[in-house]
């Protein structure tokens, strides 16, 4: 079975509690066996032995909020002294536990959190439903709201609201708020940031889930300082980053995702247009001659209107060459200096109509063209 703490046996009077990453992440707090998950933890506890002393240490931004208070219960009915330290941060309900320390202490660039319970949830709901939701998160605070009144001397409604508030705390703060116990000035947090993810001593962390980031920091050490510069700035980011992307190779290596999404659009948009295009071809191609058409669709590829134009070209073209074959034939053969009777004048006046709509047209198009 997968689990998320990890029980070192020290000596014959001190253990160690390791709980590092989400809480209950692997698998569900409860299991679908026989065998539940608080009953395994409760067996690790108890094949510690009887202990003087069991260090709990955190790096953890919660997770099920139940699992955190089983752990808390089986904690603080443990004879031994606990000693809680957050190795990094103590978020959501990774503060439960922490409060099952007799004695609670973090370094001086720790974060603590505390926040209203969250319900993710997955399906189709009516109102009555959401309405039971309600009542069960506020039940859910009210168990965590107990647990930090145990500890600290805030008012219920104070803590309330930070909890609304999504409040976090540096060790200073936390202190003065009554939910630890010491600062540790001899130990650092070694920690990294990127976007939302924080690294703190090896872990990563998501803070995604969370709507607020630590606005400050206290700046005692070179970490503290980072962790503070780091975080200060972090809503803000998005504004202050200046990008430059200079090359395709660039973009595609930053932005993976949105380029593809890019690539994917422009696809279908040049699919859709291509087959709109041929369509309209073939709904005019019945009165052009077939060589044009399919030079427009695959040789030279143009839309129907450019293909209309072209094939009025072409018309105005041949007309043109068969007057001038039919002048030529006339020069050759020697009729236009034959004098005999008078000419059909209406015939000579509609050849030259057509000739002269010929070269209208023809001039038109060229103008056009150009």
């Amino acid at each position: 079975m997968s689990r998320f703490w990890e029980f070192k046996n020290i000596s014959d009077t001190e253990a160690e509690l390791l709980l590092y990453g989400n809480i209950a992440s692997q698998k569900p707090w409860w299991d679908e066996g026989d065998t539940v998950t608080p009953k395994q933890f409760a067996e690790d506890l108890r094949a510690l032995g009887t202990k003087s002393n069991i260090t709990v240490r955190i790096n953890s931004v919660g997770g099920d909020v139940f699992a955190a208070h089983a752990i808390f219960t089986q904690l603080r009915m443990n004879p031994a002294n606990i000693t809680v330290i957050i190795d990094g941060i103590a978020a959501s309900s990774a503060t439960i536990v922490a409060m099952a320390g007799d004695t609670v202490k973090m370094p001086s660039n720790a974060l603590f959190m505390i926040h209203d319970p969250l319900l993710a949830l997955w399906g189709y709901y009516n109102s009555a439903d959401f309405e039971k939701f309600m009542d069960t998160l506020e039940t859910v605070k009210e168990s965590i709201i107990s647990s930090y009144l145990n500890r600290t001397s805030l008012e219920r409604d104070t803590i309330a609201q930070m909890m609304r508030d999504e409040t976090w705390m540096t060790a200073q703060e936390a202190l003065d708020n009554g939910f630890i116990d010491e600062i540790i000035t001899s130990s650092e947090v070694q920690a990294a940031v990127n976007g939302h993810l924080l690294v703190v001593n090896s872990i990563h962390h998501d803070l995604s889930q969370f709507k607020n980031l630590p606005s400050a920091l206290p700046k005692t050490s070179p970490q503290a300082g980072f962790l503070n510069t780091a975080y200060k700035g972090q809503k803000q980011q998005s504004k202050k980053e200046d990008i430059t992307l200079k090359t395709i190779d660039e973009l595609k290596q930053a932005y993976p995702d949105l380029v593809a999404q890019i690539e994917n659009s422009a696809k279908e948009a040049g699919a859709k247009a291509e087959r709109e295009r041929i369509k309209a071809i073939e709904e005019i191609s019945n009165t052009i001659a077939p060589e044009l058409v399919n030079k427009a669709k695959f040789e030279q590829p143009m839309n129907a209107h450019e293909l209309a134009f072209e094939a009025l070209k072409n018309d105005a073209a041949k007309g043109r060459r068969y007057l001038n074959d039919a002048e030529a034939d006339n020069a050759d053969s020697g009729v236009d200096g034959v004098d005999g009777q008078p000419a059909d004048t209406t015939g000579g006046d509609k050849k030259e109509e057509v000739k002269n709509v010929v070269n209208m047209l023809a001039n038109f198009l060229n103008k056009g063209v150009n």
